[in-house]
């Protein structure tokens, strides 16, 4: 074969696809709906939207980093330190 790394980069294409976009899918699946809960700040029902794509794209190293894409409370709040999407311990 007159190019061995050709195969190798296809074989590394094919992980990527079939194990890596499975996983990045399920994640985004997971955080895109938007979401109702308590606000560790002022104890009042708010609505969040987490940034799926964010999170999808986190998750391939390990678990994903959440943050915050809209919130009911902005833009009065937005610099509030996002607690709602803090890992529970």
């Amino acid at each position: 074969m007159n190019a061995p790394w050709l195969l190798l980069l296809a074989i590394a294409g094919i992980a990527i696809f079939y194990v890596l976009m499975p996983m990045m899918a399920e994640v985004f699946a997971r955080y895109r709906k938007p979401r109702v809960l308590r606000c560790p700040e002022t104890g009042e029902t708010t609505v969040i939207q987490i940034d799926a794509r964010h999170a999808a794209t986190t998750s391939v190293a390990g678990a994903p980093d959440l943050r915050v894409a809209d919130c009911s409370r902005w833009p009065e709040h937005a610099d509030c330190d996002q607690d709602c999407v803090a890992p529970r311990v």
